[in-house]
């Protein structure tokens, strides 16, 4: 594992070390931004370990001791990728309105959570909505193209 130097990229942290945030950690890794990454189960972060340039804490997200050794207080975008919406939202609230990060991002599951967001400035964004989304897309173009 390596740690950036914090100065000459953006400073990312991701809460979460499932498959939406190790594929997050691995797009933001491959851009060379600062990526730390951090998850509750020990044994999900060496999943991980060899396969980009991280930085991994073994910890509780909603924790602040937590989330200020991850480097909150300098981050520019946290990105709350836990398997469960209400972690996240915890999360995502602590390091939009405690931390004051400017750019802060959560994964919802329940979509009737995700109206709670529209005066936070916390985007929430929904898997199930953009593959619906996603879907529609792909039958739109698919109905044009037989056209």
């Amino acid at each position: 594992m390596k740690l950036f130097n914090r100065e000459k990229h953006e400073n990312i942290i991701i809460a979460g070390c499932g498959n939406f945030g190790t594929k997050i950690a691995s797009v933001f890794a491959a851009k060379n931004d600062n990526v730390t990454i951090i998850d509750i189960k020990e044994q999900s972060l060496p999943a991980i370990a060899n396969a980009y340039n991280y930085y991994a804490i073994e910890g509780d997200a909603t924790d602040l001791d937590t989330l200020e050794y991850a480097g909150i207080k300098t981050a520019d975008l946290l990105i709350a990728a836990t398997n469960d919406d209400n972690t996240n939202i915890m999360i995502a609230k602590i390091a939009k309105e405690y931390y004051r990060v400017n750019q802060v991002i959560t994964r919802i599951e329940d979509t009737s959570k995700e109206a709670a967001y529209n005066k936070t400035g916390i985007i929430a964004i929904c898997p199930l909505d953009l593959s619906l989304n996603e879907l529609q897309h792909i039958l739109i173009k698919e109905k044009e193209l037989i056209k």
